[in-house]
């Protein structure tokens, strides 16, 4: 077995055992050792071998960093279940069929499919920022005007996330955080000006193509940032070395692992597919809340079939199907690779994402057009007047 003399004094001692010619320099035979599957047997057949000193700190690191994500995404995630609850537990008025509804706090179809994030912080925030004030009656300020704002602090925040400091990522996080709210400041702006209280698309204006023109140009940002931190430091993926040929496998043991990088052509195809189904889940979410909004909070239904609109708009399965798409939205995902970068393991996060996230979103779109079928069957007059 050939070796360096730079080599560690253990590395003879493993070369015998497998019978293999390890050329590994450096810090990298550290992590091959730590994915030794039988470790335990090699430490017992040596008697006296012990880890060299650090390693049992890097491998308690190493816990700490795999259990930490798990632990803080199940905090939001009860924290945001929580709301849910409580949201949809007072969800008593029937809805509303004006646009410009003077009730608020009226159940709004858009409302009910906003992501988590957006609805519970930046909604309510920004309602309560408009509230306290009165940013609407400023002269000049428009929802145009801060839609540009937000556009501006979304290059800002996707330069920092590519940066290879994760302190600097997560500030670009942050940025993207305030761009997320002033996208929601401009819609309590709007309303404000034109006296409604019902958050609802204005599909075919000019605000809504600028504004979902923004949206649009801050995620192909947000994917750019990403291309640049993922190909200047290109995340590990775990690799068997195989036996020498002619030489028996003598049991799992024998496959001796590291980590190696992640090809670029790969790091390329998932940022692409990534991208592409943040643009199908905004397509798709904006098709079936724009048919469930004139199905469900129309005034256009004769007086005989708004018992039945109510009935359907408060059945369980209608508020399923809405709480799927608000787990479902590009913005939960976008939410969803955000938390990601913030605690460094972005690479699994859309990984996660390119192997099952198109999967997930089929299965809801075919069974939201399902149910859209059967409510044209129960109102069929609202699908002939609206639709």
């Amino acid at each position: 077995c050939k070796q360096k003399s730079s080599s560690r004094w253990f590395l003879p001692v493993l070369c015998h055992l497998h019978g293999l010619d390890y050329r590994i320099k450096g810090a990298s035979l550290y992590f091959s050792i730590c994915h030794i599957r039988n470790c335990h047997s090699l430490v017992s057949s040596v008697g006296s071998l012990t880890l060299p000193t650090g390693m049992d700190s890097l491998m308690a690191r190493t816990r700490h960093t795999c259990i930490f994500p798990v632990l803080f995404s199940c905090c939001f995630g009860v924290i945001f279940i929580f709301c849910d609850l409580c949201y949809y537990g007072v969800l008593t008025r029937p809805p509303c069929r004006e646009s410009n509804c003077s009730l608020p706090g009226t159940p709004s179809v858009k409302l009910m499919m906003q992501d988590h994030m957006g609805h519970y912080v930046h909604h309510y925030g920004a309602e309560l920022f408009e509230k306290y004030t009165r940013v609407s009656q400023v002269p000049f300020v428009t929802p145009n005007l801060i839609t540009f704002m937000h556009l501006c602090v979304a290059f800002v925040a996707a330069y920092l996330v590519g940066n290879e400091l994760l302190f600097w990522r997560r500030v670009g996080i942050f940025l993207f955080q305030v761009r997320f709210f002033l996208d929601m400041l401009d819609g309590a702006v709007f309303r404000a000006q034109h006296n409604q209280h019902m958050m609802v698309n204005g599909w075919g204006t000019w605000g809504y193509l600028i504004d979902g023109g923004a949206d649009i140009v801050a995620g192909v940002l947000l994917v750019l940032g990403l291309y640049n931190l993922l190909h200047h430091n290109p995340p590990k993926q775990r690799d068997s070395i195989p036996l020498p040929k002619g030489e028996k496998s003598r049991g799992p043991g024998d496959a001796f692992s590291m980590e190696m990088p992640v090809r670029r052509s790969m790091i390329n195809m998932t940022l692409g597919l990534v991208l592409f189904q943040g643009l199908l889940r905004s397509m798709f979410w904006d098709r079936y809340q724009f048919k469930f909004y004139h199905m469900l909070q129309t005034k256009l239904v004769p007086p005989g079939a708004m018992a039945m609109q109510a009935h359907v708009f408060n059945s369980p399965l209608t508020r399923f199907i809405l709480w799927c798409w608000k787990c479902s939205s590009a913005d939960g995902m976008v939410a969803f690779v955000y938390l990601g970068i913030f605690l460094d393991c972005v690479w699994a996060v859309i990984s996660t994402l390119r192997r099952y996230g198109f999967i997930q979103i089929a299965v809801l779109v075919v069974v939201s057009q399902l149910l859209v079928w059967q409510m044209e069957e129960l109102l069929p007059m609202t699908l002939q007047k609206t639709v």
